[in-house]
């Protein structure tokens, strides 16, 4: 097999963001007119899509644009407290001795990417790109695919929501969901992604086995 090229999700694939992710959206919460969310009701929230999260805690589709800005600079203020999930940095420099191309595709802003990276010392990705919106991200795959001359045969995506799953699938390549970001297995499993992982050391097993073809 080709060099293979793994795109990577940033929040709750790589960056440890889910219980930071939750502290933020409670501090914004009085802003939308909603109660902060307890654990159990932020469980309970991981196992649904967008549209049915949205509708659980009755915030119109309209607010969204805002409760997003709102979020990235709250987030941007703690990005010191952000962690790489346990692995994280192993897993990367694995990938990099099998041969694999590595890029970084996110919705968060590129100043909060590259202060991560930088400060973590994760100098492993050939290119970092933005997405154009979190419902737009099929559309941002095929152009940065199409940019960096990409073909579908030697791609995988690796992300934690099954919108990146339903991306990928339109994107027409494969797809790896994890277990520990913001959805649950259970829901991840409904949309079929090819494969599904419980710790990063899984990913280069899944590698390796694919260039051993």
């Amino acid at each position: 097999m080709d060099k293979l090229t793994l795109l990577f999700d940033f929040d709750g694939t790589l960056a440890d963001s889910i219980h930071l992710g939750l502290n933020i959206a409670n501090k914004i919460a009085p802003e939308f007119g909603i109660e902060p969310l307890t654990e159990k009701q932020f469980e309970e929230v991981r196992s649904m899509s967008i549209p049915k999260a949205l509708k659980y805690l009755k915030i119109p589709f309209y607010k969204v644009p805002k409760a997003i800005a709102l979020a990235l600079v709250e987030y941007r203020h703690r990005i010191h407290e952000l962690e790489p999930y346990p692995g994280i940095d192993t897993m990367l420099c694995d990938l990099r001795k099998l041969g694999c191309e590595l890029a970084l595709i996110s919705s968060n802003t590129s100043e909060n990417v590259s202060y991560f990276i930088e400060h973590h010392s994760l100098h492993y990705f050939n290119w970092i790109e933005g997405t154009s919106g979190i419902l737009k991200k099929h559309s941002s795959i095929r152009k940065q695919m199409k940019k960096h001359k990409l073909t579908k045969e030697n791609v995988i995506y690796v992300g934690d929501e099954i919108r990146d799953v339903i991306a990928a699938k339109k994107c027409g390549i494969r797809v790896i969901s994890v277990t520990w970001g913001f959805h649950t297995q259970e829901l991840l499993s409904s949309k079929d992604p090819d494969y599904l992982v419980d710790n990063p050391s899984q990913i280069t097993n899944i590698v390796q086995k694919l260039l051993s073809k």
